[in-house]
């Protein structure tokens, strides 16, 4: 085995037999396999249905609002004609059972404004479902008002279906693909942030206890250097393989034995029929909540080139933490100590963080200038292009010029690290500065 396989198995080895590993590696999934388990179990408990009394002194909504065929809405509704003070509604043991008031003046149809109260907090989703109801209501009866009829109101109020095609009869709508890409972003992110970190902890350690000076008696420094960016990115792999098996396990067991229904074939299937009944009152735009179910599916099994997204993401994903790794093994080499190595690493990180935010934003234009130039510069190219390429909008020539550049920029960098490795690593009792690390680069090997 070559020198740097050495170095490699030495560094993986080492690592992956840590106590700090083996815990990280199991606690990880058991915490976002908790996180999700508290998020669906607090979603399912506070799906509680509230009682709302509509105080309606002008008998506006006469007595009703439609709810349709839901087995369990948000909220049920109860109407008074008479004027309840707020006093009553709280002290008043013949109303402790409603959750929510709701005052409907007759002025309304000119203030439009409607005063609720609560006894706690209500939620977003039941909010706008008791706004919307009682909404629809008046406005019938404003439509009732002015003498147009419920039918023909209800034909005028239900929603318009928009739907932007290509003039391309063979193209597909990327909205949704381009979501894929953004979720190839955020591992890439992810991996560089935390394992390419490491890279100079990993090199620092080796400094501060001397051993490197063991080390380089064998081996070259360029040698050395590789040998533990690789090492420590496939202990980073070997970390994220193990994640991704434990939480989709522990997300398994979950759907399949605490929350059944979820995600459940038929419970979905009716659920898009029901939304996609549109019937003379429902009017909310069922037609189009298919429309967009059928296009997701569609995107998904059609649209997104998935064997050859899966083969770039592992070219970017390696050579970005390759690019980056470099850098921060220069981090590493220059500095002497560990609250030096954090203030060193910021910048870098917050170029990495930065980088991904604006690649969050470049995804809702991916054929724009600004994206295309991101996608070809090589220090955000792994961040950029695979949202591009998710969302058809790259041409194969702009893919070979962003490989070739980000091959350039690894092996000039790789070279660029090695000369600042090979002087850095030996140095002790103080912080290099940045005019001496360029003076290094300028070194021949």
């Amino acid at each position: 085995m070559s020198k740097v396989g050495l170095i490699i198995k030495r560094e993986y080895s080492a690592r992956v037999k840590k106590r700090s590993f083996l815990l990280i590696t199991a606690l990880v999934p058991l915490l976002v396999a908790g996180l999700v388990f508290l998020a669906m179990w607090f979603s399912i408990q506070e799906t509680k249905q509230l009682n709302v009394l509509v105080v309606d002194p002008a008998d506006l909504c006469h007595g009703k609002v439609f709810v349709g065929n839901e087995e369990n809405p948000p909220a049920i509704f109860s109407f008074v004609q008479e004027d309840i003070s707020l006093d009553d509604f709280q002290h008043n043991e013949t109303y402790n059972r409603f959750d929510l008031m709701l005052g409907i003046h007759s002025n309304v149809i000119t203030n439009k404004g409607i005063k609720g109260f609560y006894r706690e907090p209500v939620l977003p989703k039941a909010e706008y479902y008791i706004k919307d109801k009682i909404e629809l209501r008046l406005e019938e009866y404003f439509a009732l008002d002015a003498g147009i009829s419920l039918t023909e109101y209800r034909e005028i109020r239900q929603e318009f279906n928009f739907h932007m095609a290509s003039i391309d009869p063979d193209a597909q709508d990327m909205t949704y693909a381009r979501w894929v890409g953004i979720v190839f972003s955020t591992l890439i992110f992810l991996f560089i942030y935390i394992y390419a970190s490491q890279v100079t902890h990993g090199v620092l350690e080796e400094k501060t206890s001397r051993i490197v000076e063991i080390l380089v008696s064998s081996v070259k420094p360029f040698q050395l250097m590789i040998g533990k960016i690789v090492g420590i990115g496939l202990v980073g792999l070997t970390q994220f393989a193990i994640w991704i098996v434990l939480i989709g396990f522990s997300l398994f067991f979950m759907r399949e034995f605490v929350f059944q229904d979820i995600l459940d074939p038929e419970v979905l299937a009716e659920a898009m029929s029901n939304a996609g009944n549109l019937t003379t009152d429902a009017m909310n735009g069922g037609g189009t909540q298919i429309m967009k179910d059928s296009a997701l599916i569609d995107v998904i099994y059609n649209g997104i080139p998935w064997s050859t997204l899966l083969f770039l993401f592992l070219i970017y994903f390696i050579g970005g933490y390759l690019l980056f790794g470099a850098i921060f093994a220069i981090v590493g080499a220059a500095v002497d100590s560990e609250t030096d190595s954090h203030q060193a690493m910021l910048p870098v990180q917050l170029v990495v963080i930065f980088i991904y935010v604006i690649g969050c934003f470049v995804v809702f234009n991916p054929s724009g200038a600004t994206a295309m130039w991101l996608s070809q510069i090589p220090f955000t190219s792994p961040f950029i292009m695979l949202q591009r390429i998710s969302a058809g909008a790259v041409h194969y020539t702009e893919l070979i010029l962003s490989l070739v550049l980000l091959a350039a920029a690894i092996f000039v960098t790789l070279k660029g690290a090695a000369k600042v490795y090979r002087t850095g690593i030996l140095m002790y009792g103080k912080k290099a500065s940045w005019k001496e690390i360029f003076r290094w680069l300028r070194y021949s090997n």
